[in-house]
């Protein structure tokens, strides 16, 4: 709900004054939370928050006159009876709104996904420092917690032992003088090399110079925070890890190489360049290789998966769109195969993407994006991406995946990367329903339907086993249409393509294919041919109630869908 304009008994100090066209007034701190009015769509302000003349936050923020949409929240723990004074380009009817209060402000907005995690209130987009520490999958992701819009870029912190709860903290880095936060990794201090024990994390990040008001007078550069508390509290370092080197150089992947005893560094530099560090106590880093992979750009990842088919391992040098090269890595250079010209680097897309003519993230447009892997996690290479979903008039914008295991395989094409769904998604499920198909000879080509679901308020998990009935020299169709809460999958084994909304997802030839569905509100994730094509697409209908049924023709197979249950959130 929208709380009341005047928070009686809050408020023991409001003033202010006019200074030419910018306004500053303080407010006294009587309550945990500063609440802070949202109202999209209106005009953008710098709102400055000063103690005791000192800047202690800026927020680009939509300040409106009128009742606010939503309210965006300040952790004010730190001030409690002090005053912080708001200085910015705001209008005064806009200030007669901000509140303090001992409790978050609880936003309107449309239901939320049930399986997929989002944020308890704002934007969100990359995944980053993802580690598997003591038990617990820790989900660090960049975070706008002022609004439904890219802007004012922190790192929010959730964690999970299960994939299937989560536990949602405050955002534990965030924007200064120096600049917004952008996207990182995480590394457990094994070594010490840091002075606080083999347990801490060590943290890697993008300090964006800038990128907003404060930092103007700052460039990119690479910094790093440290954990003693198992990853629930950040402090950052003073020293830049890196310094600027050219553009917007940002997004590090650091990890421990142990067969050459050197951390590496993997960082987006420009255009379709990256560059390769080591450092023996990831302080002091050396540039060991550059390498530019053209359509590959920012968000890397750098990581070993082995063929289960025959042992042979390969090394992944992954880029934001799915895009990734395969090659052999000695810790001092990364050999990536070459194309079949023999002119550059082979470069292989594991997602299915509609492309916007600029190569470029579309974030209007649904799709998976700027992938990380989890460290900590052994020989299983787990993955979450940002599906960038943004609906009208939500309280979120932005979704993570759900996790999913990589691994390596020899396909007829070469080695490939292929995705599946992680196998903790399994204890989702409550009810399970199977349907076979199969064509009759007394049923000729005349498609047959069949009912497999009809509910409320439940996300569901198909598979579906498949393959083409029809005999040589037949003539007749051979199709599948999968219909999800109102959101058409047809599968056409003629063309040997699934046409799902804007995509269009080619099947190689084989005999019998696999498919997993994930619908859920929002959004729908989809895992072809054993993982090697993963796509997601939206849900037509917003939600998750309806009916799921199937329409085929001249096709032998099984459907199994499984009702599930949803994650559980602690705040």
């Amino acid at each position: 709900m929208i709380p009341y304009r005047v928070a009686q008994g809050f408020f023991l100090q409001k003033n202010g004054k006019r200074e030419g066209c910018r306004l500053k007034k303080t407010i006294s701190i009587t309550g945990r939370y500063l609440w802070i009015p949202i109202t999209p769509g209106a005009k953008d302000s710098i709102v400055s928050f000063y103690f005791k003349g000192k800047k202690i936050q800026e927020m680009c923020i939509e300040t409106g006159e009128e009742e606010p949409r939503f309210y965006a929240w300040l952790d004010a723990a730190a001030y409690q009876g002090l005053a912080v004074t708001l200085e910015g380009d705001y209008a005064e009817p806009w200030f007669d709104y901000v509140m303090v209060r001992d409790e978050k402000p609880c936003n309107p907005g449309k239901s939320r996904p049930l399986i997929h995690y989002t944020p308890e209130f704002g934007w969100l987009n990359d995944p980053n420092g993802l580690i598997y520490h003591n038990g617990v999958y820790h989900i660090y992701h960049q975070h706008n917690p002022y609004g439904v819009r890219w802007e004012n870029m922190h790192w929010a912190h959730t964690s999970t032992p299960d994939f299937l709860s989560y536990t949602q903290t405050e955002d534990v880095l965030f924007p200064e003088e120096e600049g917004p936060v952008f996207s990182g990794t995480a590394i457990m201090d094994q070594n010490n090399c840091l002075g606080f024990g083999d347990d801490a994390i060590a943290y890697f990040y993008t300090s964006a110079g800038g990128r907003s008001h404060w930092s103007e007078d700052h460039l990119f550069t690479q910094k790093m925070a440290v954990s003693t508390d198992h990853g629930k509290t950040l402090k950052r370092r003073d020293k830049s890890v890196l310094p600027h080197i050219k553009e917007e150089n940002r997004d590090p992947k650091v990890f421990y190489h142990k067969d050459s005893r050197f951390y590496i560094m993997v960082l987006y530099i420009s255009d379709n360049t990256f560059y390769f560090f080591r450092s023996k106590d990831l302080y002091e880093w050396e540039k060991i290789q550059e390498i530019t992979v053209p359509g590959m750009w920012e968000c890397p990842d750098f990581f070993p998966l082995v063929c289960e088919e025959d042992g042979v391992k390969k090394w992944v040098l992954w880029s934001a769109d799915g895009y990734y090269c395969l090659g052999e890595f000695d810790g001092q250079c990364f050999q990536a195969q070459k194309n079949k010209e023999g002119k550059g680097f082979a470069r292989y897309q594991l997602y299915d993407i509609m492309k916007d003519g600029r190569n470029k993230v579309d974030r209007n447009f649904v799709r998976p994006y700027a992938a990380q892997t989890f460290q900590g996690t052994g020989d299983r290479i787990l993955q979450l991406n940002w599906i960038t979903s943004i609906k009208k008039d939500s309280n979120y914008a932005g979704i993570l995946s759900l996790p999913a295991e990589l691994g390596l395989t020899a396909s007829s094409k070469g080695y490939r990367i292929c995705i599946n769904p992680a196998k903790e998604l399994e204890k989702l499920r409550r009810e399970t329903f199977e349907t076979v198909l199969e064509t009759g000879e007394d049923q000729a080509s005349d498609p047959c339907t069949v009912s497999l679901y009809s509910g409320e308020g439940q996300a569901l998990e198909v598979e579906l086993v498949f393959r083409d009935a029809r005999e040589p020299g037949d003539t007749g169709e051979s199709y599948i249409k999968l219909s999800v809460f109102e959101t058409l999958f047809f599968i056409d084994l003629c063309s040997r393509v699934i046409t799902v909304g804007p995509h269009r997802i080619c099947l190689p030839e084989e005999k019998e294919y696999h498919l997993r569905l994930y619908a859920d509100t929002d959004v729908f994730e989809l895992f072809v041919c054993n993982g090697l094509t993963y796509a997601v697409t939206d849900n037509d209908s917003d939600g998750v109630s309806g009916s799921a049924e199937v329409e085929f023709s001249g096709i032998m197979g099984s459907i199994q869908l499984h009702v599930l249950r949803g994650i559980r959130i602690i705040e």
